[in-house]
């Protein structure tokens, strides 16, 4: 508002006309202030009546204002009549200083200002009056019986105020215990909120714990299938040394004994072999159900974190709201305040009417008391009525917040109800993980045993070698031995042949041992016969379900990775654009 002195703004100050402006006015009760505006005058919503001292020079100075009611009607050939109203509360206190009503228009002019007045008592007004002011009334018996019925009328419309004034306090009360109530159960449902925000950081935990021996299984398992790989090889080289070992000495039964034996013992370890690449692969499957079922747990983790912050909202929602109510409740009180004020002031009026009715007081001033009691009914009337509304409202809020409540109930049950069902889920799969353990621990067992089979195996390949080795020495002695008495000349040895018959020398052909090469297809076509490993089975994407035979576990991990995959509904958006990819995660 700008700043106006009194000087040249003087022609502008009759504009806007204040009438019936009493000499004073009684403190603490609403004073009516009416104004006529001129024809021709265009009223601005920002225009404002306040009550200055008199002596003020800037608009600045004012004691209290209130802002001018819009004009219903326009105002044009006419002028048009306005009140307003200020209310006790912020009237001045000081009964020795004179005051005037000023009417401010938006753009901080003054367009009227009215004549002075003060604001002192009855009683003090009555003393002020000299012996002139005496005059002689004379009243009616009718008068009297007015006044008496409008007394009686005001006395019952006391009461009724008294009695709406107690019931308004008896609901205060009980609003009161409400708001009471409803706080302490706002502070057992940020109770339970710190709980599951606790339990599900503990749920995180533990999922990650067992991210953690998932990712040691498989560790173990890919370990398990390297050792597998290095037992067939050692087999395949066993199996060589054997094939060897057999080819040379394939002319002893007891080494073919040997054989069948070592080749029946290779058959068992590749059986078990087999059973061993069996359990693995059910092994990689229960991790992979496993794997599954961890991620439908972080899908529901995530789920619970979104319920959490959904009920954080509301209940930052909910202690608004709680302030909002708290801040209604302190007018409330003041409203009674007031409430009782008016009560005083009725009571101090009926004291003065009883008073003027024994000292038969004039006609005009019982009016002028009649009106300014009329004035603080109407005063009241419309306080009590602004206090239904505002109780009104403050019921409906009361039973929002009551369903507000009862909605986070329902939702905190149905968090109790997951997290049950999450702490189920993880006690289900600690118990799978513990049946991987005891299985591994059964293949290590077995390996173990078959390590030592193996051993066993070596071993006797050594003594079969040693054995071959003493052969080809004995058979080298026997080659000495026989280019040694093929140098002999045949007259020496007696003719020997010639002595024998010819059936002798047929069956010493027949007796010569067979030949290596033989013995050596029979050895082949036995390890022929050996059935092959079979081949390992592809690993299939879970999002694209396309294979992907001859990869490591970790690559198929890394093409996973590479989908655009929504974290809620699982749907792939490898071909779609990003902005769209992100409404759809946002729709959830």
């Amino acid at each position: 508002m700008e700043a106006a002195t009194p000087d040249p703004a003087v022609r502008t100050y009759t504009q806007v006309v204040f009438t019936d402006v009493p000499h004073s006015y009684t403190p603490a009760t609403p004073v009516t202030c009416c104004y006529t505006l001129p024809a021709g005058f265009e009223p601005h919503p920002r225009d404002w009546v306040g009550i200055f001292q008199v002596g003020w020079s800037t608009t600045k100075d004012y004691h209290t204002f209130v802002w001018a009611e819009p004009c219903s009607e326009e105002v044009g050939l006419q002028s048009v009549a306005m009140s307003a109203i200020f209310k006790e509360y912020y009237l001045p206190k000081d009964e020795t200083e004179f005051y005037q009503f000023c009417y401010i228009d938006g753009g901080g002019q003054v367009r009227g200002a009215s004549t002075p007045f003060c604001f002192r008592e009855l009683v003090e007004m009555s003393e002020e009056s000299g012996p002139d002011d005496d005059l002689l009334v004379i009243t009616t018996q009718e008068q009297v019986e007015q006044s008496v019925r409008e007394k009686a009328e005001l006395m019952r419309e006391v009461d009724r105020v008294r009695e709406e004034n107690e019931r308004l306090n008896s609901v205060l009360q009980e609003e009161e215990q409400e708001a009471a109530t409803l706080k302490e159960h706002q502070k057992e449902k940020e109770k339970e909120m710190s709980e599951l925000v606790e339990e599900l950081h503990r749920l995180k935990e533990e999922n990650e714990n067992l991210k953690s021996n998932l990712e040691e299984q498989r560790q173990e398992t890919q370990h398990l299938k390297d050792e597998l790989e290095v037992q067939t090889a050692k087999q395949q080289l066993n199996e060589q040394i054997q094939q060897q070992s057999q080819s040379v000495n394939g002319a002893s039964r007891q080494d073919e004994a040997k054989y069948e034996r070592a080749v029946t013992k290779i058959n068992q370890l590749k059986e078990e072999r087999q059973q061993l690449r069996t359990t693995i692969s059910v092994q990689s499957d229960e991790i992979a159900k496993l794997n599954s079922k961890l991620r439908e747990g972080e899908r529901e983790l995530f789920k619970l974190r979104d319920n959490a912050q959904l009920l954080q909202v509301d209940l930052q929602s909910s202690k608004k709201e709680k302030e909002r109510l708290s801040a209604e409740l302190q007018l409330l009180q003041s409203l009674t305040h007031t409430l009782d004020e008016v009560k005083l002031e009725n009571r101090e009026l009926s004291r003065r009417l009883t008073q003027e009715e024994t000292q038969t007081s004039s006609d005009e001033d019982l009016k002028v008391e009649y009106q300014t009691v009329l004035s603080q009914l109407e005063g009241t009337r419309v306080q009590l009525a602004t206090e239904r509304e505002e109780s009104k409202t403050t019921h409906q809020r009361a039973e929002v917040l009551d369903r507000e409540m009862q909605q986070l109930k329902t939702t905190l049950e149905e968090v109790a109800a997951l997290y049950k069902q999450e702490q189920q889920k993880s006690s289900k799969q600690e118990l799978q993980l513990r049946e991987v353990h005891k299985m591994v621990a059964d293949s290590n067992i077995i390996i173990e045993e078959k390590e030592h089979m193996v051993s066993l195996v070596q071993r006797e390949v050594e003594e079969l070698t040693r054995e071959n080795q003493k052969l080809r020495s004995d058979i080298e002695g026997l080659r000495s031995h026989s280019s040694d008495l093929k140098t002999v000349p045949l007259a020496d040895l007696g003719h020997p042949d010639a002595a024998r018959p010819a059936g002798a020398t047929s069956r010493s052909h027949r007796e010569q041992p067979r030949e290596p090469a033989q013995l050596s297809e029979h050895i082949y076509d036995n390890i022929s016969r050996i059935s092959e490993p079979e081949e390992e089975q592809p690993l299939v994407c879970h999002h694209c379900l396309e294979s992907f035979p001859g990869i490591t576990p970790q690559e198929l991990e890394q093409h996973e990775q590479s989908h655009q995959v929504c974290p809620f509904c699982l749907m792939v958006f490898d071909n779609v654009e990003q902005s769209v990819f992100e409404d759809h995660v946002y729709s959830h």
